[in-house]
């Protein structure tokens, strides 16, 4: 094992989860999100007075979210160690990492793209790639829930003398995973707790999704050498979710 190495791609996630909230909050300006019920005149508005802030906020969401990636790899190694030789849930946890980048990568080359030009773009056009992003950025919500849910589980099928991370985590991804689903809700409101800035559908995920990040850095921090909570399984296990 490459300790050091995981050790700096586990670090790519408290980095990705503090670039992601400067780059939208801080300097996008974001904070709160725009609203949905914006009309089309409004969003042609928003991008042209505020150009230059969107493309250099956006612009550092676009490069941190490559990060995800190498944090999906270190918490692959930990499954597999969980795992033994055969690891799909392994798999499908760092498969999934692409579908969550994909839901922050699409998006934000979407928002560049309108704050190019955005005088010479006809506002409905704005409000549709608007529209699409935001879909996609909030409301993108199957990888991430499959991502914690596989997690959970993989967490919870490890012998108690075995366990790489902490029993109770494996509990946690599958209560997160719950909170990640109001997601499905952003196509049916335009404002109230179930819009895509509300209370519900974004605040309630977004702590979640951070929350997740932040504990699970922390995790695969501790399940390295020389922390790690239980010597590595040699092999496979039979052991099932509690």
């Amino acid at each position: 094992m490459n300790t050091a190495s995981l050790r700096w791609c586990t670090h790519a996630g408290l980095a990705y989860a503090l670039l992601l909230g400067v780059g939208v909050f801080g300097i996008a300006g974001w904070l709160p999100l725009p609203k949905p019920g914006l009309g089309a005149d409004q969003i042609a508005a928003l991008f042209q007075q505020d150009q230059t802030a969107i493309r250099i906020g956006i612009s550092m969401i676009a490069g941190c979210t490559v990060l995800f990636w190498p944090f999906a790899v270190a918490i692959s190694h930990q499954m597999q160690r969980i795992e033994g030789p055969s690891h799909p849930l392994a798999d499908v946890q760092r498969t999934c990492a692409t579908g969550t980048v994909i839901a922050v990568l699409l998006p934000a080359y979407l928002w560049l793209a309108m704050a190019f030009r955005p005088e010479q773009t006809p506002p409905v056009v704005l409000q549709l790639a608007n529209d699409f992003a935001f879909f996609c950025f909030v409301g993108m919500w199957a990888p991430a829930t499959l991502q914690a849910v596989v997690i959970g589980f993989c967490i919870l099928s490890a012998p108690e003398d075995q366990q790489v991370y902490p029993r109770w985590l494996g509990y946690m991804n599958l209560w997160l995973a719950v909170l990640f689903l109001p997601g499905v809700t952003v196509p049916f409101f335009k404002a109230g707790p179930f819009a895509w800035n509300g209370l519900i559908t974004f605040w309630v995920v977004a702590t979640a999704f951070w929350v997740w990040l932040m504990v699970m850095w922390w995790a695969t921090l501790k399940a390295l050498p020389p922390y790690g909570l239980r010597p590595p399984p040699q092999g496979g296990n039979t052991g099932g979710p509690a």
